[in-house]
């Protein structure tokens, strides 16, 4: 492992009153291409790859299973999309990286991505998968039905896919998300293991600040002190799933998901540096690397429509580009899950379903890396600022609360958050 390490106290007195870099306008070009991984092949000079990179998408047929029919165009329209990391160990480059013999593909990770019907916003809220929630009755590939059960989350993945389809999989967790949240979910992304480290490889690798010391010999068997550290692909994905050896961690999925929210970060704000969307040759590679290992609901396969929804993403603003993870609660009969309080979650769905601003005490990532506690609502779209006084402004963000999720887990670090911040963007400036 190739590695830059310098002590915090090093990088502080360098950058104590550095303020955060500009970004260009065309943000979430590269915001896309880190989260869906296949919306931003799209762009520039996309389309004379069309047949290359189409071919290479495997299409999960949706639309027929749920009765409805996958819409020409999401012009004027909000979009939530489900995202899911799969831990699948099929497949030559999946076992590579996984050493273990784990047979199955369970849900390793679920996001719903929120794109605002302006497209000045998007939101996306990370889903425990050690949340217990009501999993509805799931069609299998052979018509028959899985019986409801209140089980984990991404126990629903397993369910749906017991006998191997991978459709029937996505539409399991489609529907506990939909049950789960009362929101309507258009569109799905599954990406496996392989297909993630192939970006990051693409991208040269990523270089990632460390706060705090790793000692996992449980899994990944990542030895890293504090200090900057550059990842490979395979590296990248042992950081973002570790869980255990991380010094004042508990070993729960809580503060995985914190890294991996902050590994995507990484990767948007590297491809901008890297300049990989104004080149095609570069383009052509980041996203051609990963795209055979990602299945795509029928409603955004196609490149026409990739290219209309890229397009119309490009004026977002880093700072409304925010990562939310749902509020929860040790489970009362087993301290190893979590529960939610609906009252507290249900305005972050209601301001989905509604294409409204984030309600306040909420606490988000942004795409600068900034972690705070909305203070003040934000406007979602030009009809949710009309609607109240309160969406037209917003207050500065406050430093990082303690919200439930984050009681006793929270790992030791002496850096405050802005410290943090400025030591990961003085990190990822090291060549």
């Amino acid at each position: 492992m190739s590695s830059h390490k310098k002590s915090a106290k090093t990088y502080l007195g360098r950058i104590r009153h550095a303020v955060n870099p500009p970004y260009p306008r065309r943000l979430l070009r590269a915001v896309i291409s880190v989260l869906v991984f296949a919306l931003s092949f799209s762009l520039t000079g996309a389309f004379l790859v069309y047949h290359d990179l189409s071919s290479r998408v495997n299409n999960i047929s949706t639309a027929k299973k749920l009765g409805r029919t996958p819409p020409d165009s999401y012009s004027g329209r909000a979009i939530n999309i489900l995202i899911i990391g799969s831990d699948s160990r099929a497949g030559e480059g999946n076992q590579a990286l996984i050493n273990d013999a784990s047979e199955g593909e369970r849900s390793d990770t679920a996001m719903v991505m929120h794109i605002s019907k302006d497209r000045s916003q998007v939101n996306v809220v990370s889903i425990p998968r050690d949340l217990i929630v009501d999993v509805p009755a799931c069609e299998h590939k052979d018509g028959k039905q899985s019986r409801p059960q209140r089980v984990q989350f991404n126990w629903a993945y397993s369910i749906g896919g017991e006998d191997g389809d991978r459709t029937s999989a996505v539409l399991c967790t489609w529907k506990t998300v939909e049950k789960l949240s009362g929101m309507r979910i258009d569109e799905s992304v599954v990406v496996d293991f392989s297909g993630f480290a192939s970006m990051i490889d693409a991208l040269g690798g990523i270089n990632v600040y460390i706060p705090t010391a790793i000692h996992d010999q449980r899994n990944s068997g990542l030895e890293l002190e504090p200090g900057c550290t550059h990842f490979d692909g395979q590296q990248a994905l042992g950081y973002a799933r570790v869980r255990h050896g991380v010094q004042g961690s508990d070993g729960s999925d809580l503060q995985r998901i914190e890294r991996q929210q902050a590994v995507m970060g990484i990767m948007m704000r590297t491809a901008l540096q890297k300049n990989m969307l104004t080149s095609l040759n570069q383009l052509y590679d980041f996203i051609g690397s990963g795209l055979s290992s990602l299945s795509i609901s029928d409603g955004i396969s196609s490149v026409s429509e990739l290219a209309g929804l890229g397009w119309s993403l490009q004026s977002l603003q880093p700072e409304n580009l925010r990562f939310i993870t749902l509020p929860v609660y040790p489970a009362p009969n087993d301290p190893n899950r979590v529960v939610i309080n609906d009252k507290e979650v249900r305005p972050i769905w209601e301001a989905f379903i509604n294409d409204t601003s984030l309600p306040m005490g909420i606490e988000v990532r942004d795409g600068n890396g900034k972690v705070y506690t909305i203070e003040a609502a934000t406007s979602a779209s030009p009809s949710a600022s009309s609607s109240s006084a309160s969406n037209t402004e917003s207050t500065e963000p406050t430093p990082r609360s303690s919200n439930p999720q984050n009681k006793g887990n929270t790992a030791s670090s002496p850096e405050t958050t802005d410290d943090l911040v400025a030591l990961q963007r003085k990190c990822e400036a090291e060549k």
